[in-house]
This record gives C-alpha cells, structure tokens and sequence, in this order.
C-alpha cells in the first residue's frame, strides 16, 4: 500500500477517535449537569421508611444528622443519621391524646412542640421525655417559631400570638388586631416577624411582638406557609397555588407565577435565591431565582405534604400517612 494513503488513513483515524472521545466527554459533561445541577437545587427526592401510618405535621432538624417529625395523637419520631432512619421515641397517645401540630428545637436538647387546647410540650432531654408548659389560652396552637435557645413564638386559633423569653418557663399574650386563625409563623431575627391565615391575614411586628400590625396580602385565600430569608425578603405560599413574595418587609405582597393549583402548605428557603414550597398530592416545587420561576420537582409520592425542613444541602419533607422524603 502507498505509504502516504497508508499515513492518511492513520490520521484520519486518530482524528476520528479524537472526536468520539471530545463527544463522549461532552455528554458525560451534559449528564452530570441534568443530573446534580449546579444551584444545588437537584430533584433527587428519597422517599424514606417511617415505620408509621400517622399524619406527620411537623418536621426539624438542629443539623445535618439529628432531627424529629411529630404528628397524629402526639407521635414523636426521631433521627440521628440525617433521616435516613427513624425511630418512635415518643408513641401515640404518651404526649397527648391532640394532633403534634409543629415543632422546634433550639438545641439538640431542648425543642418544643404544640398542639390543641393551647398545649405547648417542652423536652429538655433531646425528646427522650417531655412535659406540658403553662400556657395562657385554650385556643389551638397550629405554629411555633423560636429565634434563639429561649426566645419564641406559637400562633393559633383566633389571632392567638404567645412569646417567650425563658425557654417557655413563661408565656405570655401579645395583641393583635386580627381575630382570624393564624397558621403558620417565622421570624427573620429577634425583631422582625410574620404570621399568616386564614382569608389573606399576614401580621407582622418590627419590635419583637410589642405591636403587630396587618398587611395588605389583597387576596381572600388562606395563607399556610411562611418564610423569610432577612427583614425584607420573604415569601407566603397557600391555597390553590399561592405564592406571594416582598422585598420590602410586607410593605408590598406581589404574586408570583406558579404553574399549578394544588394548595401550597409550606415554604423554605436556603439562600435569597434558592427554595422550595410543598403541597398537596406530593406536590414539591423548586425556584433558583427567588420565585421568578418555579419548577415542580418529581417523587415517588402523591399523598399531602405538610411541612418543609433545609439544612445547608440537605432538605426534608413530612406529610400524610407516615410520609418522609430526603434530598441532599
């Protein structure tokens, strides 16, 4: 064979198999960009066993490893591997005979949990055992939110607002002008604070909880869900898709464009950028760019999601009928 048709068909292969190899990179690089995107924001959502068929409510975590869900007749269950297991530490019926609505912890020893008839439950022992704080009022407490290892807030039935400074040695009253049910509360410092409910009621208080005014949210529909990243940014979410966002501390309430209808019953966020908002029928929808645009994330779930935790990289998920998901 001539040497140089023998030359070119040797170039030619090297630069054919020079070629496959720069494609296959390019599409080992496209993979992993689908795969784990480069916000964090990536859908790999873990249904997890929970060992349980009751309504979980609530969920919180102090780090990436220990955390609690609480739920149907004061069902308290615990993890110490982030989630990837659960244990019954505390069964039904031993708290209270109520639904576990929402609950925080401060430190790994010491969290909070709320309930019906104004039952708040105080553990100081990691949720090993826990005991029922005095508490003002009879009405519902749907919502808890503390700021610090002593200082919180529960929310309930009838604009029912409670604060503490001792841990929950004492709590007391604070007024507001709204009568309507409040369902769900978050503080973006020791200051600023929000409570949102039933028929568009947002309360908000710029001094701790000495006055609570209302906003303007310009809508009817109950508000479930919200969360702040600082004192001017924060969104709500609620029914049939809802989701408002201010960057001016409440002082405006604009909606932003979702792609669904199911109700919305929490939000979260771990960046100004970057969060995510649970609902109804496994519903989970994701933003990277404050809520400009929100994306629904799949699961291997279609019942009720009730409540949303983050954790640096780490997110999880309760709902109905003993539901837990993971990501992260």
């Amino acid at each position: 064979m001539d040497t140089r048709i023998s030359d070119q068909i040797s170039e030619g292969g090297t630069t054919l198999i020079t070629r496959i190899c720069l494609a296959l990179i390019v599409l080992i690089c496209m993979v992993g960009h689908l795969g784990c995107s480069q916000d964090g924001g990536g859908d790999n959502w873990r249904l997890i066993e929970s060992g349980t068929e009751a309504h979980l409510h609530g969920v919180h975590f102090v780090d990436g490893k220990r955390g609690w869900a609480v739920g149907t007749e004061g069902l308290v269950l615990a993890t110490s591997d982030g989630g990837l297991t659960w244990n019954e530490q505390s069964p039904r019926k031993a708290i209270t005979r109520h639904p576990l609505n929402k609950v925080h912890f401060s430190t790994a020893s010491n969290g909070w949990a709320v309930s019906r008839m104004g039952e708040v439950h105080y553990t100081g022992s990691s949720g090993k055992s826990w005991s029922k704080q005095v508490t003002p009022v009879e009405n519902g407490l749907l919502a808890l939110h503390f700021v610090n290892a002593t200082e919180g807030w529960a929310i309930g039935g009838y604009g029912t607002i409670l604060h503490t400074a001792d841990g929950g040695g004492r709590w007391e009253k604070q007024r507001t002008s709204s009568n309507s049910h409040l369902w769900a509360v978050h503080f973006a410092d020791s200051r600023n604070g929000w409570a949102v409910g039933e028929k568009g009621a947002i309360v908000h208080t710029r001094n701790g909880g000495k006055v609570w005014l209302e906003q303007r949210s310009n809508t009817e529909q109950p508000l479930l869900g919200v969360f702040f990243t600082n004192a001017n940014t924060g969104w709500i979410v609620g029914a049939n898709g809802l989701i408002l966002h201010t960057a001016n501390g409440g002082n405006t309430w604009e909606r932003q464009t979702v792609p669904v209808k199911k109700s919305l019953r929490d939000v979260a966020f771990v960046s100004p950028q970057q969060g995510w908002a649970v609902g109804e029928e496994g519903l989970i929808l994701h933003t990277a760019d404050a809520g400009i645009t929100w994306t629904p994330q799949p699961t291997s779930t279609t019942l009720n999601l009730l409540d949303i935790y983050l954790h640096k990289n780490r997110s999880w998920v309760v709902g109905a009928k003993g539901t837990i998901l993971r990501r992260g």
